[in-house]
């Protein structure tokens, strides 16, 4: 389409969505044009979208109390973009003015828009724990979507049968399932601590994403990676002591997978109800496995420890530090595409898996009967695509569907094509 074709299509528009038009279409919007558009936003109702326009184009100049401000305005003026309030207050919370966020939310009408997540930040802030644990729980609900539940439900069901016949369920059938059942609350559980420690990151840290790369690699590591296996670590070690006495190896192994299968599967949920196809598909098609592969290492290497304290304290140490490590570096080359993006992150999965397998192999000793490992992971993956892929081609038609689980499939192809000898083995 020629320049006069895009002009023609323009003038043909009502002068509203003209404006509108030109402010984006223009790499810098001519003088009438923004003058224009700053008269409909201070209108009284204001035009829809001019304030959300200003804010955009605040945020590229670098002027986020600007943008703040106008996100504000857009998101108390329309109700359906109510977005633009958590938008503008998470502004101010992440430059650290606190007191112009204790301003806005003493206005009922800013209150009323705010979403769950970001009140629940705020309390959290303030100490009012209570306020917290309301504001958590109802944002928790928010999340439990009936597409998002039975996508969630499916993933789990079959990652958890991969998991179960890697760990010899039907030998001890009654106590393990009474094991990975418990694993996995726990798992599930161990996103509120999560939540707390990433509000204290935030708020008393600074630790958030910035966009910079050299910032956000500690982000990711010493935000995200250690804040996530700490406190998955940390709920399986509230199993340990009973898997220790009733169990073995093999049983420690599984557990702390299902402790990270329960992380994956309430994370799982966020991501379906988030919006974005492309990032909640790609990483719902990985996450199951990879914190399944991270929490049973580290579970390993802590039960190892507990055996020989003196003699494990430097394996677990290393241990933890290179999966917290990984999991950092695989969250930020999924944000940094200009770094490798998923090809290079699943280098990062690929190592950590290998890890995982190895353990198991160890952990198994002898080859059971009943179905193989490797026709359990083909199972659980095949289950999960699958349904993926019909969940993706409804929402947005098969060509949208295909590049949203590129990145998913991706991963599972590489597991594949490295690890179907050591499943074989199994």
């Amino acid at each position: 389409m020629s320049d006069d074709d895009v002009e023609s299509l323009l003038a043909a528009l009502p002068e509203e969505l003209f404006l509108v038009a030109r402010f984006v279409v223009e790499d810098e919007a001519p003088t009438d044009v923004q003058q224009a558009v700053v008269a409909g936003a201070n209108r009284d109702p204001p035009v829809p979208w001019y304030n959300h326009l200003l804010g955009e184009e605040a945020l590229q100049r670098g002027a986020a109390p600007q943008a703040a401000a106008y996100f504000v305005r857009e998101g108390l003026a329309f109700r359906e973009r109510s977005d633009d309030v958590d938008r503008a207050l998470s502004i101010w919370m992440d430059a650290g003015d606190w007191d112009e966020v204790r301003q806005k939310v003493g206005d009922a009408h800013v209150f009323g828009a705010a979403g769950p997540e970001v009140k629940e930040r705020f309390t959290l802030h303030e100490r009012d724990w209570r306020g917290a644990l309301k504001w958590f729980a109802v944002g928790w609900y928010g999340r439990l979507t009936r597409f998002g539940l039975a996508m969630t439900g499916i993933a789990a069901l079959a990652w958890g049968f991969f998991c179960s016949r890697l760990g010899k369920l039907g030998q001890r059938p009654v106590r393990r399932l009474l094991f990975y059942i418990a694993a996995f609350t726990l798992g599930v559980l161990s996103i509120a601590p999560t939540v707390a420690l990433i509000t204290l990151e935030e708020a008393k840290l600074r630790l958030v994403e910035t966009g910079e790369p050299a910032r956000d690699v500690l982000f990711f590591v010493f935000g995200v990676g250690l804040r996530e296996e700490v406190c998955k670590l940390a709920m399986f070690a509230v199993l340990l002591p009973v898997v220790r006495k009733w169990g073995d190896k093999l049983d420690v192994l599984i557990c702390g997978a299902m402790v990270g299968l329960g992380f994956a599967a309430e994370e799982n949920l966020g991501y379906l109800a988030g919006g974005d196809l492309h990032t909640g598909l790609g990483r719902f098609l990985t996450a199951n496995f990879f914190h399944i592969a991270m929490t049973g290492v580290l579970a390993t290497a802590l039960d190892d420890f507990v055996s020989d304290p003196e003699g494990k304290v430097t394996e677990l140490s290393s241990t933890a530090l290179m999966v917290i490590g990984l999991h950092g570096a695989y969250d930020f080359l999924l944000a940094h595409r200009e770094y490798g993006g998923s090809f290079m992150a699943m280098a990062v999965f690929v190592f950590l898996t290998r890890l995982f397998l190895a353990a198991a192999e160890r952990a198994r000793r002898r080859v059971d009967r009943g179905l193989s490992p490797l026709h359990a992971f083909v199972l659980a993956a095949a289950v999960v695509t699958g349904v993926s892929a019909a969940y993706a081609t409804v929402v947005v038609g098969p060509r949208d569907a295909a590049l949203a689980l590129a990145d998913g499939m991706l991963g599972e192809a590489i597991i594949f094509a490295m690890f179907v000898g050591t499943l074989r083995a199994m």
